[in-house]
C-alpha cells in the first residue's frame, strides 16, 4: 500500500482463530480411563485475513452466515484473543455487535449507559456530559428507568447505538444488530453512519449490497473463514452474488418470456377518465408488468404506515421561515387517499406548506430512502417540468406542491419520503425546513426485485391558495 502504516486505525495481519472441537461423548469416557489417547481437534474459524483500515476510510463485510464475520470482529475488538497473526488497533473502539452485548439485564438502562460507556474508555463526567443526548437519541421513555431484562430488541438497539455514538470513537464497528430496529430508528442510525464516517474509520456488516455499495469504500468477502475477494465494494459484491446465484441454482433459466409480457401489457384505466388523459396516461412511464404482477401472489402490496404529522414522530430540522405542515398520498386515477398502494401505479405526493418569511426562490423536493438511508428516487420543483415557478413568497402565504410519478416495485423492507423546502437553486441554496421520514412505507413483495429504482416525473404542479 502507498499510505503510511503509522496513519492506519487498524491492521489486520495472517490473522487466525480456531476453536478446540470437543470429541463426542464415547470418545471423551474412553479418554478419560485411558482406552484411547487423547486428540485435539481444531476448527479454523479465520485463517490468513489481511487488510488495513485508515482514517474516513469504510470497510464493509460481508459472507454467509457461519463464514466468520462475528469472529473477524470479535478479534478486532478485543474480546476474542488471536490464534496466530495479529490486530494493531490505533484510536478508541466504537462497536454494536451481538444483540444486548456489554449490559447487565438486571440493571436499569441508565445504570446501563454508565456501564456500557465506561467499557469504552469514558470517564464518569465525560458520561454525565453526553447523558441526556444520550436519552434523545435512544427515545424509549421511561423504559430508561427499568431493569434491560424488560425491553424488547428493538429498545436494546436504540439504547446501544446512542451509547456508540457518543462516546466519541475513532473508529465504529456495526454487526447487523440494527435489522431488529424500527424503521424510524434504523433511518437515524444510517443517517448517523452517513456523517462519521467522513471523519472516522467504519467496519460494517451486512447482507444488504445497497447499503455496502453506499456506505463502504472497500469490502471484504469472508467463506469459510478465508478472505474469498478483496476491493471495491462493487467487485466484492459482485463475486458474493455470483455466489450466492451459483449455489442457487439460479445462473441460468431465471428469465422472463418476452412474449408473456407482451401478452399481459394491457392499461386498465378507469371510465370516467377523458379519452385525452387516457392517451396522456398511456404515453407515461409505466412497468407494463404491473397489472398481471398485481394479479398474482407476486402483488407488490406498499403499505402507508404513518399519514397524520401531528401523530408522526419525525427528525426534522429548522421551520423558521418556512414549515411543511402536511404530507399525503393519493392514487391518481381515484383521487382518493390510499393507505396500500401497489408497485407500478400512478401516485401524487402532496406536501403543503407555510410561510413565515420572505423566501426568493423557493424549492420543495422529496427523497424515498430504504431502511439503510440509500436514495431511491428523488426530485424537487427546481425541474424544469414544474408549471408557474413561483418566486419572492412572503409572510403567511401557503403554497401546495404537487408530484404525480409511477411508484416502483419495491423489494421487501421498510422506505421512508423526506421532505424539505429551500431558498436558492440546484446548486446553492439553504434549507429552511427538513423533514425526516415524514411518510413511512412498508413493500410487500414476493416477486424478484433488486437494485436502486428511478423513475421520471410525470408532472410537478406549484401553486399558491
Amino acid at each position: 500500500m502507498n499510505k503510511n502504516r503509522s496513519h492506519s486505525t487498524i491492521v489486520v495481519e495472517k490473522l487466525g482463530k480456531a476453536f478446540t472441537m470437543q470429541s463426542r461423548k464415547r470418545e471423551q469416557i474412553k479418554e478419560i480411563f485411558g482406552l484411547k489417547k487423547s486428540q485435539v481437534n481444531k476448527h479454523w474459524a479465520l485463517k490468513d485475513i489481511n487488510f488495513e483500515l485508515y482514517k474516513s476510510e469504510s470497510i464493509g463485510i460481508v459472507g454467509k452466515n457461519g463464514s466468520g464475520k462475528s469472529t473477524l470482529l470479535q478479534l478486532i475488538c478485543g474480546t476474542l484473543t488471536a490464534t496466530e497473526g495479529k490486530v494493531i488497533t490505533n484510536g478508541k473502539i466504537a462497536a454494536l455487535l451481538e444483540l444486548g452485548s456489554g449490559f447487565n439485564p438486571e440493571f436499569t438502562g441508565i445504570e446501563n449507559i454508565y456501564l456500557n460507556a465506561t467499557l469504552m474508555g469514558l470517564k464518569k463526567k465525560e458520561i454525565e456530559d453526553n447523558l441526556d443526548k444520550i436519552l434523545s437519541f435512544a427515545d424509549i421513555g421511561n423504559f430508561i428507568d427499568q431493569p434491560i431484562r424488560t425491553y424488547s430488541s428493538g429498545m436494546i438497539v436504540r439504547l446501544a447505538f446512542a451509547v456508540i455514538a457518543h462516546v466519541n470513537a475513532d473508529i465504529l464497528v456495526v454487526d447487523e444488530a440494527l435489522a431488529v430496529g424500527d424503521a424510524y430508528f434504523t433511518q437515524k442510525c444510517m443517517r448517523f453512519i452517513q456523517r462519521v464516517r467522513e471523519e472516522k474509520s467504519l467496519i460494517f456488516v451486512s447482507h444488504d449490497a445497497n447499503a455496502v455499495l453506499n456506505l463502504c469504500s472497500k469490502a471484504i468477502l469472508l467463506e469459510k473463514g478465508t478472505m474469498r475477494a478483496y476491493g471495491s465494494p462493487k467487485a466484492v459484491m459482485e463475486e458474493y452474488t455470483k455466489g450466492l446465484q451459483k449455489e442457487m441454482g439460479l445462473e441460468k433459466g431465471n428469465e422472463t418470456s418476452t412474449k408473456n409480457n407482451k401478452q399481459n401489457s394491457g392499461l386498465k384505466i378507469k371510465e370516467f377518465w377523458t379519452l385525452e388523459e387516457k392517451e396522456f396516461y398511456k404515453m407515461k412511464w409505466q412497468d407494463y408488468r404491473t397489472e398481471y404482477r398485481n394479479k398474482t401472489e407476486m402483488a407488490n402490496k406498499i403499505a402507508i404506515k404513518k399519514f397524520d404529522m401531528i401523530e408522526l414522530i419525525s427528525e426534522d430540522y429548522g421551520g423558521e421561515v418556512a414549515s411543511i405542515e402536511e404530507v399525503s398520498l393519493t392514487n391518481i386515477e381515484t383521487t382518493q387517499n390510499i393507505n396500500v398502494i401497489m408497485g407500478g401505479e400512478l401516485v401524487k405526493l402532496t406536501i403543503t406548506i407555510k410561510t413565515n418569511g420572505h423566501i426568493a426562490n423557493p424549492i420543495v423536493g422529496f427523497l424515498l430512502t430504504n431502511d439503510n438511508g440509500i436514495t431511491l428516487l428523488g426530485e424537487n420543483s427546481y425541474n424544469k417540468l414544474t408549471k408557474e415557478k413561483i418566486k419572492n413568497l412572503v409572510e403567511d402565504m401557503t403554497i401546495v406542491v404537487n408530484f404525480e410519478f409511477t411508484i416502483p416495485i419495491l423489494p421487501n423492507g421498510n422506505y421512508s419520503i423526506s421532505i424539505s423546502i429551500a431558498d436558492g437553486d440546484q446548486t446553492e441554496h439553504k434549507i429552511l425546513h427538513w423533514k425526516n421520514d415524514a411518510i413511512i412505507l412498508q413493500s410487500q413483495c414476493s416477486s424478484v426485485a433488486a437494485g436502486l429504482a428511478g423513475v421520471p416525473m410525470h408532472s410537478i404542479k406549484m401553486e399558491t391558495i
